[in-house]
């Protein structure tokens, strides 16, 4: 009996064990199955490249076609040819191509009654062939960025006028062209709201704005009547856009034409090498702020820009009842012509990833996923699941941009919900595209600008976000970072590895490094140094007589800056590339042949091509800038004997560096806090915080957003759907 029971378990247990084995080799199985399948068939396809300039004949069309005489239009077969590349951008959904598809709607409605038939129906076809949408896809794959900040409106605009222009026509998914203008009328919705309540996301970004006023302007003019509750809100938008573009504007006289500009370069969550390096470079603004505001009488009817001619044609535009469809407020040309001695602005744009639950910002709904994709949040561990369904219930893993996803799409994570505390255990380097929020600081003078995003996420990865720049001039900008990439090329300048506990106080910014010694997880590698964009051919006077010990010094006009770089090994070295061991002029010009065309041409053209100036050793960096003038020091001279004289203390044990400079005592304890002469300073700020709102401070989420400087207001109530201006 006992050997029949004995024999009875054990086949039990063989069978429990068989089956129990079965099933976990079938869920290894299934699992290893697709992932397979998503490796062999979710291969990325779709032009990914951005558009090449086939829409310059139609930016030509846009800029002359207002002055143009009507028998200009009589020619079909001249506008044909000159649309042709336009047209196949946008048929050939090439990334960015929302951007000609802005130009084009532009360009058809302000001519619509004196386009020739053949043409019209070129760009119907075009337009209602396109896809506005990840929804829309239908699972055909592309390499479009629908997603992003800029993208958002951009498509949404052209959405909306596609389907009010042509309602009843059947778009490339079938639906009827008013089910598109309901669908982005709801996106747009979503967008002004956002923009109003928390900021832009891409906040600051000289190089993104403008993709931003574009399609606003196309918006505010061509809108549905029965929209204009819509079209007021817009307005209210634009004016935001120019509020940040006003407030943080330093101004300077151009040594060649003697006139006053503005340099809009601030601590930004998006901008490129160019757009940071310099206003010359980069500034894709500059044009608007000098017609806007009459600073530069130049005839900005040649440009042919296509996001300023649609700005620029609408500000110009009459309605029918002789009014102009935008007009700046007064208060806004008051603060960029704000000729203060100084000036402290402090502001903030955007949300934390952790304060998207709270908002209800969290899911797949269409609101949710505008503000988790505009923030390019993806992998981050409170959105990943929700990134996942959203690329899984459109079809969006052979997207190029979005392929990698493919290698977590697997049903065990996604049936459960587990990619979440996955992603926060792994912590891939991808969570550092997430753009958050940004408390930004900004100390303005006649002569020059600091601006920090303070205390931004230290320690974490990086990816367009600038944490701090000193702009000195048209052509002289000086900024820290630790890059993601080792050579010079555009990530070099771009991508940070690792966030620094950055943080500011008027003309001196303290910023503490944690470099990297291994690779975080997705990460190629570590870049175990910092470095400075400091271009020593374009600075005025230079003294670099104490680089051995950690300082370089530059002049540009009035304006003087200092960078003190200390590490935790006494052994580190400071130096330009150019004059460290072992790099020849070979490598040097490979490097700048990777960079954007017109840095390359700005530091190559100047006296002295030294411009990268490394710290390289030990694991623990600090660095201090310091900004100053002729009005506080008498000469360039002074300011270098005066600083030398400064204490900076660094303790890298603690992480904390003291520094005493005129009287002030600063103190930055990484990840911590910053005191400013004992004081533990606030670095959450309220939306705004200048002398121009009514005030003093706006709330983070205010109802209502009243600006006020040199006697006049803007009051800007959104729920209640008031713009006020006096």
């Amino acid at each position: 009996m006992k050997k029949r029971e004995r024999t009875r378990k054990q086949k039990i247990l063989r069978r429990t064990f068989l089956i129990t084995g079965g099933v976990l080799l079938s869920l290894v199985l299934s699992v290893g199955i697709q992932f397979g399948c998503n490796s062999l068939f979710l291969t990325p396809v779709g032009d990914v490249a951005l558009t090449k300039g086939g829409d310059s004949a139609l930016n030509v069309l846009l800029r002359d076609g207002l002055t143009a005489p009507d028998d200009f239009f009589s020619d079909s077969a001249s506008i044909s040819e000159s649309l042709a590349g336009a047209l196949e951008e946008i048929d050939s959904r090439n990334d960015c191509s929302d951007f000609t598809a802005m130009a084009l709607m532009r360009f058809y409605l302000e001519n619509e009654d004196r386009l020739a038939p053949t043409n019209k129906e070129e760009i119907k076809k075009t337009m209602t062939g396109y896809t506005y949408w990840p929804s829309e896809d239908g699972g055909k794959p592309n390499g479009i960025c629908f997603w992003s900040e800029n993208h958002q409106i951009m498509f949404a605009s052209d959405e909306y006028l596609a389907g009010l222009t042509w309602p009843n026509e059947t778009f490339a998914d079938g639906k009827k062209g008013s089910d598109h203008f309901v669908f982005a009328k709801e996106r747009i919705n979503n967008w002004m709201e956002a923009r109003f309540t928390y900021g832009f996301s891409e906040y600051y970004s000289n190089n993104y704005y403008p993709e931003d006023i574009g399609p606003m302007a196309n918006f505010i003019q061509f809108a549905s009547t029965e929209d204009a509750a819509m079209v007021n809100r817009m307005k209210m938008i634009m004016d935001l856009a120019f509020y940040d573009l006003a407030s943080q504007s330093y101004k300077y006289v151009s040594s060649d034409s003697g006139k006053t500009l503005y340099a809009f370069m601030s601590a930004s969550g998006r901008m490129y090498l160019d757009n940071k390096a310099s206003d010359d470079t980069g500034n894709r603004l500059r044009d608007y702020a000098s017609y806007v505001f009459g600073i530069n009488q130049s005839d900005y009817s040649n440009s042919t820009t296509k996001f300023f001619n649609c700005f620029r044609h609408l500000y110009e535009a009459i309605d029918g009842d002789g009014h102009r469809f935008y007009e700046l407020p007064e208060v806004l040309k008051n603060i960029y012509n704000d000729s203060s001695a100084e000036q402290i602005i402090k502001s903030s744009s955007g949300l934390d990833i952790d304060e998207l639950q709270s908002e209800g910002l969290i899911g797949e709904s269409t609101k949710q996923i505008m503000m988790q994709f505009g923030m390019e949040a993806f992998s981050n561990p409170a959105v990943i699941d929700n990134s996942i369904a959203f690329l899984n219930k459109y079809n969006l893993f052979r997207n190029t941009m979005l392929n990698d996803f493919k290698t977590v799409n697997l049903w065990p994570l996604t049936l459960t919900r587990t990619l979440g505390p996955l992603s926060a255990s792994l912590h891939p380097a991808t969570d550092g595209k997430a753009i958050e929020r940004g408390n930004v600081y900004t100390y303005q003078t006649p002569d020059f600008e600091l601006s920090t995003n303070q205390a931004y996420h230290p320690g974490e990865f990086g990816d367009q976000q600038q944490i701090s720049l000193a702009t000195l001039g048209h052509d002289v900008s000086v900024f820290t970072m630790a890059p993601e990439r080792k050579s010079d090329r555009e990530a070099y300048w771009l991508g940070q590895s690792r966030m620094p506990y950055s943080v500011q106080d008027k003309n001196v910014n303290v910023s503490l490094y944690k470099v990297p010694t291994k690779a975080g997880f997705m990460e190629p590698y570590a870049v175990s140094f910092t470095h400075t964009y400091f271009p020593v051919g374009l600075f005025d006077e230079v003294n670099l007589d104490h680089l051995n010990q950690g300082f370089a010094y530059g002049r540009r006009g009035n304006a003087f800056v200092m960078v003190h770089a200390e590490s935790d090994d006494p052994n580190a070295i400071f130096a330009f590339k150019n004059d460290r061991s072992g790099v020849t002029p070979e490598e040097l010009e490979k490097d700048r042949q990777k960079i954007k065309t017109s840095v390359s041409s700005l530091i190559t053209g100047s006296s002295d091509d030294r411009y990268d100036l490394i710290l390289e050793g030990g694991s623990k960096h600090c660095y201090v800038t310091e900004l100053s003038s002729v009005d506080k020091d008498t000469s360039f001279a002074s300011f270098v004997s005066r600083t030398q004289g400064n204490a900076l203390t660094f303790d890298s044990e603690a992480m904390k560096a003291d520094y005493v400079t005129d009287g002030t005592s600063l103190s930055a304890t990484y990840d911590s806090s910053f005191s400013v002469n004992g004081l533990v300073q606030d670095l959450a700020y309220d939306r705004f915080e200048s002398p121009y709102v009514l005030n003093g401070a706006v709330a983070r989420k205010a109802p209502e957003i009243v600006l006020s400087f040199g006697g006049n207001t803007l009051s800007l109530d959104y729920a209640n759907n008031e713009r006020s201006l006096a």
